[in-house]
Formats: C-alpha cells, sequence, structure tokens
C-alpha cells in the first residue's frame, strides 16, 4: 500500500498505518490509515468488482442487495422456502440425488409464491424509502399487504396508528 501511496505522491512525511485499530477510521477524514486513503481515491472508487464486471460483460443487470436484510431481497424468502421443502423431503446419501432433490425443491416453490416474496420486498422498500423506521415498516406491511407499494398519503396513517398504541 506504501509504494502505490508513495507513486501517487500521497505519502505525508510522518508516515501512515496500514490500517486503523479495529478498521475504525475517523469520521469524514480520508488520510488516516493507507486503507482509508487508497479507498477514497478515485480511481479505486469508481472500479467495478471482478464478479460486477462479469456479469454486466455477459449483458446482465447487477443488484447487490444489503446483507441480512431478507425483507429487502425476496430472492433469501424464495431461498427460505425452497430451503423448507428439502428439510422435510426425503433424506439421501447420494451426491447425485441430493443434487436432483435441491434442484426439485428450488422447482416446487409456486411462482405465486415467488411473485408474493417480489410484492412484499417492494413494500418493504416503498416504506422505508418514504421515511419509516423497521419497526413501522413491518406493521405497515401487515396492515397494507395487498398493495404493491404503500401510498404516500397512508404514512401519516400509519404513524398515527403506531403512536397510539
Amino acid at each position: 500500500m506504501e509504494t502505490i501511496i508513495r507513486e501517487r505522491n500521497l505519502w505525508p512525511t510522518t508516515g501512515l498505518n496500514a490500517q486503523c485499530e479495529g478498521f475504525k477510521c475517523e469520521l469524514n477524514r480520508t488520510d488516516c490509515c493507507c486503507r482509508r486513503l487508497l479507498f477514497s481515491q478515485p480511481d479505486f472508487t469508481s472500479q467495478k468488482s471482478h464478479l460486477e464486471e462479469y456479469i454486466t460483460s455477459r449483458g446482465h443487470t447487477c443488484d447487490f442487495y444489503p446483507k441480512f436484510h431478507c425483507e429487502l431481497n425476496f430472492i433469501e424468502q424464495y431461498w427460505g422456502a425452497a430451503n423448507f421443502r428439502y428439510r422435510t423431503s426425503q433424506r439421501t446419501c447420494d451426491m447425485d440425488a441430493m443434487e436432483r432433490n435441491v434442484l426439485s425443491c428450488l422447482d416446487d416453490v409456486p411462482l405465486l409464491q415467488i411473485q408474493r416474496y417480489a410484492n412484499r420486498s417492494a413494500r418493504f422498500i416503498s416504506t422505508y424509502v418514504q421515511g419509516l423506521t423497521g419497526g413501522e415498516a413491518a406493521w405497515a406491511n401487515r396492515q397494507y399487504h395487498g398493495h404493491r407499494t404503500l401510498p404516500p398519503s397512508m404514512i401519516l396513517e400509519v404513524k398515527e396508528a403506531l403512536r397510539k398504541a
């Protein structure tokens, strides 16, 4: 890292640590450590990952979802439904049979159920975009599950109902 920073004439005379302790850099500083200094450079920030470059080179759209937010990612809900089917299916010891079983479980999730997962994720995204918190979004999703998105006029209604509860 030091060599790259020196090549760019960014190396301070006092030197730099490789990274801040516990990866906890000071807020709004870009020159506290080598790691932060490099990651703030324009060519580093604009560089796509190898996976993203490969996917887009094949003509597909690459869309990364936040980690561990299954309500925002309907694919996680689909995998959960397929996993449930797999857990309740007959056990196998043969790898070929196991692979066939996994594919069968993936195919067994009805398209309508997958579409419902997608709609549910769209509703959660809509509520977060409109400024609701996690608890408010969950409540709104239970109340207005027949809509693809939560109408903006209902935001005040949601907040009022939760304040009374």
